[in-house]
């Protein structure tokens, strides 16, 4: 019972790396909770083998054909990832597979080497899989790499206009060097569909018209005396357009979510952009790189070169 206890744990890991690891190279739409399931019908699946081996329960010579092998394999992916095109569930299926097949080969070949033909080492094959799959995803997808790296650069942004507060999924964009011409604050792109419900109803025909070019819409945006000092247009240039504006507002305050606290992070432009930021819709703003590094210490004013005198504070505040 020990060590069948033992298989059955072995083989439901596995199965959830497996899965975790088809879903990220694939990025196949998921949940834990989803893969949990699937690993436990696969590891159902291995259990009733197992019985059907040693006499326990019938039906091993049926639970050995390769159709009903890869009926339960078809199951697990359906309950993990499905339900998908056709089309799309092959592709899904051709990696899970192939992912499968390395790591299974290399498990054997060290349960074989470190044990014996006569007694595997069971323990040794299993992490040589483990090892096989996360190796055979970093190597050919860079799962690992782009995993930490979004953990690293994404992070949800919360966007406040009055009482009303949206979240977005950002990502820090160590490209993004756009700036308030105005005011100099750093500027932060957003999808203009997630934030523009933030807005007030009359103001989202000319922030619609604007975004397609129509700079006539202007007048109506300046008409509003409470929205007029918040709006903004910022020049920009990328790749394939030298000459674009972007429009953009001052936001009563915008926080980063970090350890599940939300941080203020200055103030900044919201920069609305047309369409989305990533086609696969992992992110929806773009953070400029100086909100989310620590601010510097204050510089100590400098003397009047005529008086030799720091300058007052009414001073300062009038400058």
């Amino acid at each position: 019972m020990d060590v069948l206890v033992l298989q059955l744990v072995a083989n439901f890991l596995f199965d959830c790396l497996l899965l975790w690891a088809t879903a990220e190279v694939t990025r196949a739409a998921t949940s834990r909770g989803r893969v949990l399931y699937a690993a436990g019908l696969g590891t159902l699946y291995f259990l009733l083998y197992v019985l059907a081996q040693a006499g326990l329960v019938p039906f091993y010579g049926v639970l050995r054909w390769i159709p009903v092998v890869l009926l339960v394999s078809a199951l697990m992916l359906l309950v993990a990832f499905g339900p998908l095109r056709p089309r799309r569930m092959l592709v899904v299926a051709a990696h899970f597979y192939g992912v499968g097949f390395v790591a299974a080969g290399a498990g054997m070949a060290a349960s074989f080497l470190i044990g014996s033909p006569a007694q595997p080492d069971a323990l040794a094959g299993f992490l040589a899989a483990s090892g096989v799959i996360l190796l055979v995803a970093e190597l050919g997808w860079g799962v690992v790499q782009r995993r930490i790296w979004q953990q690293l650069y994404h992070m949800p942004l919360e966007v406040r206009f009055g009482q009303q507060v949206c979240r977005v999924q950002a990502l820090v964009d160590t490209g993004n060097r756009l700036r308030d011409p105005l005011s100099g604050v750093p500027v932060v792109v957003v999808e203009g569909d997630t934030v523009r419900r933030l807005l007030p109803d009359y103001l989202q025909p000319a922030v619609a018209s604007m975004e397609t070019g129509d700079l006539a819409a202007v007048s109506r945006l300046l008409a509003s005396e409470q929205w007029s000092s918040r709006f903004r247009v910022i020049p920009f240039a990328s790749i394939g357009r030298e000459h674009g504006l972007l429009v953009g507002f001052r936001p009563d305050e915008v926080r980063v979510v970090v350890d599940g606290r939300a941080v203020p992070v200055g103030p900044c432009i919201l920069g609305l952009c047309r369409g989305p930021l990533d086609p696969e819709g992992a992110y929806q703003a773009l953070i400029h790189p100086d909100l989310v590094q620590p601010a510097p210490a204050p510089a100590r004013p400098s003397p009047n070169l005529l008086t030799g005198r720091a300058p007052s504070a009414d001073a300062t505040r009038r400058l």
